[in-house]
């Protein structure tokens, strides 16, 4: 029996595959069948194609024995050694095997992820990295930042990264923001976080939030603000009210002769026509003159004299209550979706998306309107145990939509008491009865979709957008 493997050495990309020829001569005298085995760390990749070779003596028979490693760590990079096994069926003791090798190319499949992807807190957040090395190849990789927010800074504890193939490794840092907030709502911190590797591959980055809480919770915050407002109110009453009391102790009658000239304006009744002028009196007698005609008629009263007292200014009309109105969803017209909690989630500064209409609570809004024409669009879901929450563009970014607490919960929408990033202006559409643009108070710019399953955003107000029409009691 003779035996070729031609080439001996063959070289293979991960993910492709090589093909080698092995050729079989039967030089004894009887038929025989040879069994072709391929062994070796290579040969779990290895096809033999046809694995019997049936050959009369002198005869020759060639087999294709084909490699097709997969493009994962488990293909490690270099020169791997084989061996094909010929076993004659007649002749098992004259097994022979001949040797090669496969020669496996190099290729780079970094990942990595951030654990958590946005963080919370008031003063430090922890952020763990995961890298991931899906190459065949053991590399080396740093691990720096990237982010241009001077009010954050990014302390990473391992810069650098030795990754064995189809292996992870961590590396842990701390985000703290610059300089403390003491009130208002979260702050919104981007930053990046790239990975280098040493040898092959691109760079990899990744990006990560972090929302800055306030030191001091809002429930305070608001505290004081109705404290505030309370002694304003006291004080503005009281300025209001002690002067009254002066001017009425000097507001005693004065003779007439002391008096000035007093102007009387009487309001005429629009019904009632026109009074006749008043008969002159007739002059008086005199001794020698005849009594006149009329003295046993009773002489006229005379007019009462009228009050120099102004009349008192009418009462200021009290402003017309709220309507409010409950709408099982809210509309996009481009999207064909509706406005939507992203997982019922139903958290203080939860971003809003759009979402295939389903009626559910994530999409059921009660929609305030006051009789100045503005309007507040509030949140149904789980109002009974976690507050009242109303549609906003986030005061840290102006293009971000969210859902945030109102001030002092449904008596504060019934006292229109809400922020002016909280309150919309419905604009109407040329033409279309049901649809509208939503305008922000605060900002000026106008509620936007990017498409279904997409997070809402501001956009400037452009009526003949479709993305920026809404409909607030849609079907």
């Amino acid at each position: 029996m003779w035996v070729d493997v031609n080439p001996v050495t063959a070289d293979v990309e991960p993910g492709g595959e090589a093909t080698v020829a092995i050729t079989v001569r039967n030089t004894g005298d009887i038929v025989e069948e040879y069994h072709l085995q391929a062994t070796g760390d290579p040969g779990q990749w290895a096809v033999v194609e046809p694995q019997t070779l049936r050959l009369y003596p002198g005869t020759t028979g060639t087999a294709q024995l084909t490699f097709t490693p997969p493009r994962s760590s488990e293909a490690q990079a270099g020169p791997q050694p084989y061996a094909v096994k010929v076993t004659p069926r007649e002749d098992r003791e004259n097994t022979f095997a001949i040797e090669g090798i496969l020669r496996v190319a190099e290729f780079a499949d970094l990942r990595a992820e951030l654990v958590p992807a946005t963080t919370r807190g008031w003063h430090r957040g922890r952020v763990k990295l995961a890298v991931d090395n899906y190459s065949n190849i053991a590399t080396s990789a740093a691990v720096a930042t990237t982010s241009n927010n001077t009010n954050l800074r990014i302390d990473i504890r391992t810069p650098a990264l030795r990754l064995q193939p189809g292996r992870a490794q961590f590396s842990k840092f701390a985000v703290r923001p610059g300089r403390l907030l003491w009130f208002g709502v979260k702050a919104r911190h981007q930053y990046n976080i790239t990975i280098t590797p040493s040898g092959l591959g691109q760079p990899v980055s990744l990006q990560g939030t972090y929302l800055q809480s306030a030191l001091l919770p809002r429930w305070l915050q608001r505290l004081v603000m109705i404290f505030a407002g309370a002694a304003a109110a006291i004080l503005a009453l009281w300025f209001g009210i002690h002067p009254s009391f002066a001017s009425s102790a000097q507001a005693s009658p004065q003779p007439a002769a002391a008096t000035g000239p007093q102007v009387i304006v009487i309001q005429p009744t629009p019904s009632a026509p026109p009074s006749s002028p008043s008969p002159t009196p007739p002059p008086k007698s005199t001794p020698s003159s005849a009594p006149p005609a009329s003295t046993s008629s009773p002489a006229a009263p005379p007019a009462p004299a009228s009050s120099s007292k102004p009349a008192a200014p009418p009462a200021p009309s009290k402003p017309a209550p709220p309507t409010q109105q409950k709408t099982t969803n809210i509309l996009n017209y481009a999207a064909n979706a509706s406005v939507d909690l992203n997982e019922d989630k139903f958290n203080d500064g939860q971003q809003v998306d759009l979402w295939p209409t389903n009626h559910s609570l994530a999409q059921t809004w009660t929609v305030w309107t006051y009789s100045d024409g503005t309007t507040v669009i509030q949140s149904n879901d789980k109002p009974a145990t976690a507050g009242t929450k109303v549609l906003q563009v986030d005061p840290s970014n102006a293009t971000d939509v969210d859902i945030s607490d109102d001030f002092n919960a449904v008596p504060g929408l019934q006292a229109h008491l809400t922020a002016p990033f909280q309150l919309w202006t419905v604009t109407a559409i040329p033409g279309n009865t049901n649809y509208g643009v939503l305008k922000n108070k605060q900002t000026g710019t106008c509620l936007a979709g990017k498409g279904n399953q997409q997070w809402l955003s501001m956009a400037p107000c452009n009526t003949s957008d479709q993305s920026q029409w809404f409909w607030l009691f849609g079907v």
